[in-house]
């Protein structure tokens, strides 16, 4: 032990001895260079080679700079003992905070806390090399004063130690096993559950002989479900039945806390559904295989109720849990996650779906993926040669017929005093208060959407441009009124910049080249030529001399305003993209404050930090996963942090000074098109055209403050009323659209739980739906009668279908159950088991005898359950399927079922399940999203994330034609009405497209 006053290399005055283990010390120090309070561990070492061990971890570590991470600030070693030195927050360890507290902390201060800490973990395990934690302790974790928890870095260079922990994962027990991800998976699982509960759980070890996990709500009746259920999950005994990476459980944790809203059975755990006495149509035994053909319906007897997961130990009573208020119709249907996306593990896939292919990630990334080269068919039966030909014929004569498109949302900015927030909306720009964010007015005059905006320093003028639109146009800010049309180009406007003093705008096109324009005379001063692509962003350096831009054609380039010529002795070019042999394209661009560095973003998901002299390369910022956007690079009005925007839907914070990441601003993984900052510098506002939302974040703590919808975003599901007059439209943001095809109106829900499959017809005027708050409801469109709630279900609630006869309601939850009700009477019938993961989609067979559901968890070996509704009891579970499934749809007794393995595998589920076609999506066109089938099972509809509308022959899989639909983006969703006439498709970028399946008729 290190005596108390003693001074360690020459400069640490120790000061408390904290914890002393057989394999470390831990003390606080004074670090007399700098007057710093520092941590210190020391670390016997029992060779050199162990001591070259640690200092080889401890150099990595010294590499990491990150919020909820303690900076590692120095290592050294004296008489084989090795010492690291981190920064002191000045709070107190693990124990001490949670007893401190005296309590259970608020289920939302503990669920930031493990976000803050995954956060870390992930960025460790993506460390090349990885660096784990392995034996993690109480001392590990510190608190400060300003509140939180961050990681101490000791436990990354320990060996595993002796005594028993709370918070070693069970295989770790085994010295010969070595620490994992998943290790450190259960460690995080275990500070979730003290911080939860106020107490540690048993060590694993006691757990292998058999002392028994109380479940979190057990001991504190305040954690609610979804909460309980990520911690359980975290924490089970296999490791594989574990989160596998921190990133998976983040997004677990990410829909506790934005599903959910609040907490879900706050007050107690959910009580046990009664099974009422009810029917339910089934089918006899299977019967052999005909398309054509469905089976009578018969009774389902009663089944047994439900039981409640993870139940209170033996003695604790649970009160009973008071009623959910029904929601109205306003407030009932938005949320994404990748993406968005949103429930535990279903965002993933989402996000894949709306965001994937413009994302420069590879197309076929997903697990398993593999690349498709031609379709092939099982062997077929024969077919009757006419009406084949008919059918051809048919599908020839298949045309678009019309257009549902809202205008989307663009661009966002900040005005200079932060007072209002310019917003692009289709081809009209709001003026709307920054604060209740109220539309204060709307300029229109473009012909196309507005691509670009920038306000002038004092926030008088606002300049705008547009696609398809070769004129800028500025506006009187104060008035609404348009002042002046800047014309020149000969092309559309991508993007514009004020120079510092306001007397000047730069303004790039397609044309390829940059514009300076006086603002007071409209004149152009300069224009400049050498990009030998489309141009990115523009940025004036802050003295005015200088404007930098950056380009696809992969270069950054500097130029004198005054004389519009290029700036030789500054050079930038882009990394070689391997696949093009091309430099990869730029994007944004931005000047520090000081003038000294130029931020320039790529597609290849990296920020270049280049000395603004010479463009010499002085940090490469990797992290994004997707394009950093045009608008998506800006320095902070304090020029000490720098911020990234992506495609990958998140905004990433920089220091530009030692390139370390200071934090990550993600919400549901839907791809994002710019960024603003507040004048202050404490906020910052970013737009999603996908997800139709402005979101303002919180810069210190990086979590949202305030978001809006302002339009619906990109439609993933699309659901045709019996009668096909209404259609309805699921937004990934929660937001739906029904629209009258008769008359074209159109109305709006809000607050849908932004699944994939949140809402279905249960009439041709009613639907069912789940709410962002987890509440399945029925809503009668026409307003007539009150909204009613469903009860019954235990966990979350996430996908839902209704049967063909709509007699019948399925709901999935996130622990793999689906839950029946009756329609008529809204009352409970069963509850079907057999999966372990969450429910991403459901089927029911055209007779209502068969139910499918999938999983796609684990993603690489999706299963899919069929449950034959007469029998109940335990599905068939179907795989083969290698990556996660994107459709599922019956065609009478065949299952059908789309995946990103690129593969459409069609199965008798009356025939052992026996795969009796397979078609491959064509090749370089990814996967297929969506399935549909005409009424009368001839010809499938399916759409891929390339963009492409193919038609099928059903019984042999024969491709009888393909509609191009790539420059509209991803198709996501198809359906048909029930006569056979039309069909909808929805597409990423376009809107819902329609078509009419019968013109000749």
């Amino acid at each position: 032990m290190l005596a108390i006053d003693s001074l360690l290399n020459g400069h640490y005055r120790i000061t408390v001895a904290l914890d002393a283990y057989p394999d470390a010390g831990l003390y606080r120090a004074i670090d007399q260079r700098s007057s710093l309070r520092v941590l210190i561990t020391a670390l016997p070492q029992p060779n050199q080679a162990a001591v070259d061990d640690v200092l080889r971890l401890a150099r990595e570590l010294a590499q990491i700079q990150m919020p909820g991470l303690l900076a590692l600030r120095d290592y050294f070693v004296l008489d084989q003992v090795c010492y690291l030195v981190a920064d002191d927050p000045g709070g107190s360890d693990l124990e001490r905070f949670a007893r401190e507290r005296g309590s259970p902390l608020p289920e939302s201060e503990t669920l930031a806390i493990v976000d803050r800490l995954l956060m870390v973990l992930d960025r460790l395990h993506h460390h090349q090399p990885p660096l784990l934690l392995g034996d993690l302790r109480t001392c590990d974790l510190w608190s400060s004063p300003e509140g939180g928890l961050s990681l101490a870095p000791f436990a990354c260079v320990r060996h595993i130690g002796a005594e028993t922990t709370p918070y070693r994962a069970p295989e770790l027990y085994d010295h010969s096993v070595e620490p994992a991800q998943v290790s450190d998976i259960y460690a995080i699982g275990a500070v979730l559950y003290h911080l939860l509960t106020g107490w540690p759980p048993p060590p694993a070890n006691q757990r292998q002989s058999g002392m028994p996990l109380n479940s979190p709500r057990a001991l504190n009746p305040q954690v609610s479900v979804l909460a309980e259920q990520l911690t359980l999950r975290a924490l089970e005994m296999k490791p594989a039945n574990r989160y596998q990476r921190a990133s998976e459980m983040r997004s677990a944790l990410e829909t506790v806390r934005l599903m959910a809203g609040r907490p879900m059975g706050a007050t107690a755990p959910i009580e046990k559904p009664v099974a009422p006495s009810a029917t339910v149509p089934a089918a006899p035994p299977p019967q052999p295989a005909t398309i054509a053909t469905a089976a009578p319906a018969t009774t389902l007897p009663p089944a047994p109720p439900p039981t409640t997961t993870a139940a209170p130990a033996a003695g604790v009573a649970a009160p009973t849990a008071p009623p959910r208020p029904l929601i109205s119709t306003s407030c009932l249907l938005a949320i994404v996650g990748g993406l968005a996306v949103v429930a535990v593990g279903v965002c993933v896939l989402l996000a894949v779906l709306v965001g994937l292919y413009m994302t420069n990630a590879s197309l076929f990334g997903l697990p398993g993926n593999t690349v498709a080269t031609q379709s092939t068919v099982a062997p077929a039966p024969t077919t009757n040669e006419a009406p084949a030909v008919d059918l051809l014929q048919q599908v020839n004569a298949i045309t678009q017929t019309a257009q549902l498109r809202e205008d989307s949302l663009g661009a966002a900015a900040y005005s200079p005093d932060g007072l209002l927030v310019a917003v692009a909306v289709g081809s009209a720009i709001q003026l709307r208060d920054a604060s209740s964010f109220l539309v204060q007015a709307t300029l229109s005059g473009h012909e196309g959407d507005v691509s670009s905006l920038a306000f002038s320093p004092d926030g008088a003028i606002l300049a705008s441009g547009a696609q398809d639109d070769p004129v800028v146009r500025l506006w009187d800010t104060g008035t609404g009124r348009e002042i002046a049309q800047l014309r020149g180009h000969s092309d559309w406007i991508r993007s514009l910049a004020f120079s510092p003093d306001g007397r000047l705008l730069a303004s790039a096109s397609v044309d390829q080249t940059i514009r300076i324009w006086e603002v007071t005379s409209g004149q152009t001063t300069a224009i400049l030529r050498g990009h030998t692509d489309l141009p990115g962003n523009v940025a004036f350096s802050p003295d005015g001399q200088w404007l930098a831009s950056a380009s696809r054609d992969g270069t950054a380039r500097l130029w004198d305003v005054s004389s519009g010529q290029q700036i030789d002795a500054f050079s930038f070019s882009a990394p070689v993209d391997p696949t093009t042999n091309a430099p990869f394209w730029l994007t944004g661009i931005a000047f520090s404050g000081d003038g000294r560095q130029i931020a320039v973003g790529s597609v290849n998901g990296n920020v270049y930090l280049l000395d603004a002299a010479t463009g010499n390369v002085q940090r490469e910022l990797r992290g994004h996963d997707g394009w950093v956007v045009i608008r998506g690079v800006a320095y902070s009005p304090d020029g000490r942090l720098l911020a990234s925007a992506s495609l990958d839907g998140s905004v990433r914070l920089w220091s530009p000074t030692s390139g370390a990441e200071r934090g990550v601003l993600q919400q549901r993984g839907l791809r994002l098109l710019g960024l603003s900052w507040s004048p202050d510098g404490t906020r910052i506002l970013s737009s999603s055209d996908m997800g139709g939302n402005l979101v303002i974040w919180d810069v210190e703590s990086t979590q949202v403050l305030q978001s809006f919808q302002v339009t619906q975003g990109v439609v993933t599901g699309v659901r045709y009323s019996p009668d096909g007059q209404r259609l309805v439209a699921s937004g990934a943001n929660g937001a739906v659209r029904v629209h009258m095809l008769d008359s074209g109106r159109t109305t709006s829900l809000d607050g849908g739980a932004a699944t994939a499959q949140y809402i279905d017809f249960i009439g041709d005027a009613e639907v069912v739906a789940i709410s962002e708050a987890g509440e399945i409801v029925t809503i009668d469109l026409t307003g007539s009668r009150p909204n009613e709630q469903l009860s019954g279900m235990n966990g979350f609630p996430l996908n839902l279908t209704v049967s063909p006869d709509r007699s019948m309601i399925a709901v999935g939850n996130e622990q793999g159950e689906v839950y029946l009700w009756e329609t008529s009477s809204r009352q409970f019938l069963r509850r079907l088991s057999g999966l372990s993961g969450p429910i991403y989609s459901l089927a029911f067979s055209d007779n209502g005898a068969y139910l499918a559901a999938v999983t796609n968890q684990p993603a690489d070996a999706p299963q899919i359950a069929v449950w034959e509704m007469a029998r109940g009891g335990q599905p068939q579970i179907l795989r083969g399927h290698n990556g996660p499934v994107t459709s599922l749809i019956f065609v009478n007794n065949l299952l059908l079922s789309a995946s990103s393995d690129g593969l459409l595998r069609v199965r008798d589920v009356t025939r052992n399940n026996n795969e009796v076609l397979q078609i491959e999506v064509p090749q370089n066109w990814g996967w297929f999203t969506s399935l549909a089938v005409t009424p009368d099972h001839t010809l499938l509809i399916a759409g891929t994330i390339s963009g492409h509308l193919l038609f099928y022959r059903l019984d042999d899989g024969t491709l009888l034609r393909e509609i191009d639909l790539a420059e509209y983006g991803a198709v996501l969703a198809v359906a048909v009405t029930s006569d056979g006439t039309q069909l909808a498709v929805s597409t990423r970028d376009e809107g819902i497209l329609l078509f009419d399946l019968m013109p000749d008729r």
